[in-house]
């Protein structure tokens, strides 16, 4: 089949929107019009069968197939962008083997083609040594449709819209006080997604993913400050994101914490260990790249060694259940069905319905975040439990270019009993230093640690000083153990993030819900200081 731009548009997709299309997704002009599929044309269950016919016909034993057709859009004060791709992916299992095929055309021989291609990269991966691998069991979904529940489809507004209300928070910025300015930018991601596998399961469903940025810059007397709004990070909603949160009130509130700031002395670091007070944007950070990323199961057991890193759980089957991750304060859950969450869908990429399962509970280690695949390796640890054996629902990829891999959930923490925010825990934590803006370096096994941001000295419950250049060094272990005291449910605040892994490198999002923090005795220096 053979789709051009002028077919694009006859069947009603937006020009701006195939003017976007990169180059390499265009096809050629055909001489009669085809009929372009998209998924939700009932003929994605003939196509994604085609592929699934050819993989077994070839000899696998087990056979999936992802269709995935994305709209993106871009928007900025002055203008925006949209653009549109369609890809497929065919996994195909052979003695204990995967092999993979995608590409970017729909048509019936190209599904067949991949299918038939998937299998020959899994025959050729079994002449190594033999493997037994153990799908853990998922009810077959054989006609299953799900729309995620968004206010605002952003496709369905007009772009120019958008324009105009990231022009009008611009000059509102630069109004609302003098030496103010804003960078702002919006982006919007819907994707309809059909799966299929051999095992009878055909479902589709389409996600909505909204993210922005709103970067302030302020100068006053010859000081310059900058600091981003934390309202835009990525999460599972439409153009609400915008139109539903205080975005105006939120800049003019961090205008004055920033002129605020400039008023306080600035003091150099002083060397030592402190009581330290985290914001929950910075905890959100310190659990996404600690034990978020730990708790792999394939990361733990070292399948990541030569991409994104290994873990320092990484004795997974004698810690499970035994480890002690944090003090008895925290408990960390993850899941994919929250509304509005980075990573909430209906099915994983194979087809499985998420649960919510306890990665940490009361600071002991009680679980890992599995596929398919990887639940099978914690049998012995669930049969001697009498728990079934059961993926988790984290398998997933950006698109169906890439092959699926095990990646993070949305994660939750536990808030704590006492009513307390940010400003409460100041106050009751006597002397230390307080942290906002963090952002955390780990190295490959996510255990030792690097946190700067803007540090605050605290004196008698009150915060009377910033720490200019300081930086926490810690120990992902001795971190979580020294969690003393946590903000109250109030407090709580969800944060979207990005993940990378695998080779080539694939990238997905998903959500961290934590609340700010107090920590026992972390060591802060000077990491710009010389020698």
């Amino acid at each position: 089949m053979s789709i051009s731009r002028r077919d694009f548009v006859k069947v009603g997709a937006a020009a701006a929107s195939i003017a976007a299309l990169p180059r390499g997704l265009r096809a050629a002009t055909a001489p009669t019009r085809p009929r372009l599929i998209t998924v939700a044309d009932p003929d994605r269950h003939d196509l994604a069968l085609r592929a699934l016919d050819a993989a077994k016909s070839s000899g696998a034993s087990y056979a999936d197939v992802r269709l995935t057709h994305n709209w993106l859009r871009e928007v900025f004060p002055r203008n925006f962008g949209d653009a549109e791709s369609m890809e497929v992916g065919v996994r195909a299992l052979v003695q204990g083997y995967w092999g993979f095929a995608s590409g970017p055309v729909w048509s019936p021989d190209e599904m067949a083609r991949l299918g038939r291609e998937a299998v020959h990269q899994a025959k050729t991966n079994a002449l190594g040594k033999t493997r037994t691998v153990n799908l853990a069991p998922a009810p077959p979904v054989p006609n299953g449709s799900w729309v995620m529940p968004v206010e605002i489809d952003p496709f369905e507004i007009s772009p120019l819209e958008m324009v105009d209300y990231l022009r009008a928070l611009s000059i509102y910025t630069v109004n609302v006080k003098q030496g103010a300015t804003a960078q702002i930018t919006a982006s919007f991601v819907k994707q309809e997604k059909a799966f299929a596998s051999t095992e009878g399961s055909f479902c589709a469903q389409r996600l909505y993913s909204s993210s922005g940025t709103v970067k302030l810059e302020f100068e006053k007397h010859g000081r310059q400050d900058r600091m981003d709004v934390d309202l835009l990070t990525v999460a599972g909603l439409g153009w609400e994101l915008f139109k539903g949160q205080p975005i105006r009130e939120a800049i003019r509130q961090l205008i004055d914490r920033m002129e605020a700031d400039m008023k306080l002395p600035v003091k150099p670091v002083d060397v030592g260990r402190f009581d330290t007070l985290i914001d929950a944007e910075g905890v959100a950070e310190l659990l996404d790249t600690t034990l978020g990323r730990a708790t792999e199961l394939d990361r733990a057991l070292g399948y990541e060694a030569n991409a994104s890193g290994t873990s320092y759980i990484n004795a997974p089957f004698d810690m499970i259940g035994s480890y002690q991750a944090g003090s008895p304060n925290l408990t960390l859950m993850g899941e994919r069905s929250s509304s509005g969450g980075a990573a909430t869908v209906k099915w994983d990429d194979e087809g499985v319905a998420p649960d919510e399962f306890t990665i940490v509970k009361d600071g002991v280690l009680s679980d890992f975040q599995t596929t398919r695949e990887s639940a099978g390796w914690l049998e012995p640890y669930y049969s001697r439990r009498n728990l079934a054996v059961r993926s988790h629902g984290c398998a997933n990829a950006d698109s169906a270019i890439d092959a699926p891999l095990q990646h993070s959930p949305n994660l939750v923490m536990r808030p704590g009993r006492e009513p307390l925010d940010f400003n409460g825990l100041v106050a009751g934590m006597g002397d230390g230093i307080a942290i906002t803006d963090l952002s955390a370096t780990l190295d490959f096994q996510n255990l030792n640690g690097l946190a700067s941001g803007r540090v605050y000295e605290v004196k008698k419950g009150k915060i009377v000083s910033m720490i200019g250049g300081g930086g926490v060094l810690f120990r992902a272990p001795e971190l979580w153990k020294g969690l003393h005291a946590l903000g109250g449910a109030t407090s709580s605040r969800r944060f979207g993030s990005y993940s990378r892994k695998g080779e080539p490198a694939q990238a997905t999002c998903h959500s961290v819900t934590a609340v700010p923090a107090v920590f026992k005795q972390l060591t802060l220096i000077d990491p710009q200081r010389k020698a």
